[in-house]
């Protein structure tokens, strides 16, 4: 049998004979008993036709593809490691649509755990827990509060209708930041200094009609010793009162090709009032996300 280095060691009983060693040839029985079925199933693997393997093994879960199956045999290691098999589990999971085409992307299993893993990492972006997960607070003037949509002189939120709430700056610069861990939020090395994937930064401000105001953000990659690897900044944005782009205002930056070595995502941004009124009558900022796009 195929894959078993010594077929003709199987035990025979009909050449046993009675005076011969009993014993012996009944634990070849039973050994040779329990090995079949192991046997038949390998073997029966071993002669499926290749697409009806890989929609055997797209039924498994990635993890045990890449950690198990993988190491089962040659075949199995270049099924895993193959485009195929990732293109069905993205189409079976619906990550793409049914029929897309198998050249229109080199690597299927890296866009499989990216689209698996694509989420907003920041965290409490709208202000529904106030300041939690926020560091490097600073509030200037009467400080951040955290508001109901629309607000005082403001406009509804129609971009997303689960968002209820926005953070306000006051009448000197209030800034706030998030420190986003790649490698904690299931990003691994190798994937993020080959693949690079893109990772985009979004915001969305807004001033009040009756007061204009200014709005900033800065946003770094950073090494795992925190080193500047690659940065964006908008510069102090000016939002007049009763502006052309009533509403509200989305920002965003990709990063791309920005080289090995990244390993955080710090976000920062913040607003004031151009008017120096107490109170809070500066930017507003609602809906910040960070992602890591396959």
């Amino acid at each position: 049998m195929d894959g078993d280095g010594e077929p003709e060691s199987v035990g025979q009983p009909e050449e046993v004979s009675p005076e011969g060693q009993p014993e012996e040839a009944g634990a070849e029985e039973a050994s040779a008993g329990a090995e079949r079925p192991e046997e038949e199933a390998v073997a029966y693997l071993d002669e499926l036709p290749e697409p009806l393997l890989l929609r055997v093994l797209a039924e498994l879960p990635a993890a045990q593809l890449v950690q198990a199956c993988r190491l089962v045999c040659l075949r199995w290691k270049e099924l895993v490691d193959g485009a195929p098999l990732w293109l069905l589990k993205c189409q079976q999971e619906g990550l793409v649509p049914e029929g897309g085409a198998e050249d229109e992307r080199d690597h299927w299993q890296q866009f499989y755990f990216l689209s698996k893993r694509r989420r907003n990492l920041l965290r409490n972006p709208c202000g529904e827990e106030d300041l939690e997960g926020w560091c490097d607070v600073e509030h200037g003037g009467d400080g951040w509060r955290v508001e109901d949509l629309p607000g005082d002189c403001g406009v509804e939120f129609i971009h997303d209708e689960s968002v209820k709430k926005y953070f306000a700056s006051s009448f000197e610069w209030c800034r706030k930041a998030q420190v986003v861990d790649l490698q904690a939020e299931g990003y691994w090395e190798e994937l993020l200094d080959t693949t690079q994937p893109a990772i985009v930064a979004k915001d969305w401000y807004s001033g009040r009609s009756d007061a204009g105001c200014l709005y900033e953000l800065t946003v770094k990659l950073l090494s795992e010793h925190e080193d500047v690897l690659a940065e964006f900044s908008s510069g102090q944005v000016a939002v007049p009162p009763d502006s052309d782009d009533e509403g509200w205002i989305q920002i965003s930056h990709t990063f791309t090709d920005y080289g090995p070595g990244v390993r955080f995502v710090r976000f920062e941004h913040g607003g004031q009032d151009s008017v120096y009124w107490k109170g809070w009558f500066g930017a507003r900022v609602t809906n910040s996300s960070v992602w890591v796009e396959p």
